[in-house]
């Protein structure tokens, strides 16, 4: 059996050397090279602002034999085609929540505003109406202290 197996072994190699083996190599190192670069190139598509599926982003896909990256395909389209990428909004890291804090804030403003804070003559009416006699007569008698002791 060991004879069988380095047999087997022995001619896998030599078929690996020929150009048989050696053609199907290259074939299948070429399949991997073109999907990689089929993955980055999708990325930087994507990156640049450009629609594979439609328009000028679909022409230059079918097109572009250059090398994978973004810049390159960026100066690719601006070189063929006059293409300008889209103007990137530069925000700073802070921003947003320095903005949703601002919010909150203002919604604070505006519910506080409309909070008011209970007088010393709304406490008496209230004293009154409950009838409590106790908290109606040290109202009175703090109103009164404090004419008294301006």
């Amino acid at each position: 059996m060991s004879e069988e197996t380095t047999t087997e072994v022995v001619e896998e190699e030599a078929e690996k050397e020929t150009g048989k083996g050696l053609r199907a190599q290259l074939e299948a190192s070429i399949a991997r090279e073109k999907k990689l670069k089929s993955t980055i190139l999708d990325s930087a598509y994507t990156a640049i602002g450009l629609d594979t599926s439609t328009g000028l982003g679909k022409a230059i896909s079918k097109e572009y034999e250059g090398e994978a990256s973004q810049d390159a395909l960026t100066k690719y389209a601006k070189d063929e085609y006059d293409w300008e990428p889209p103007e990137k909004e530069v925000v700073h890291p802070q921003a947003e929540a320095i903005a949703q804090g601002q919010e909150q804030l203002e919604q604070i403003g505006q519910t506080a505003g409309s909070i008011s804070t209970p007088t010393k003559g709304d406490d008496l009416a209230e004293a009154e109406a409950k009838g409590d006699y106790a908290t109606t007569m040290a109202i009175k008698g703090q109103q009164v202290a404090d004419l008294l002791n301006p």
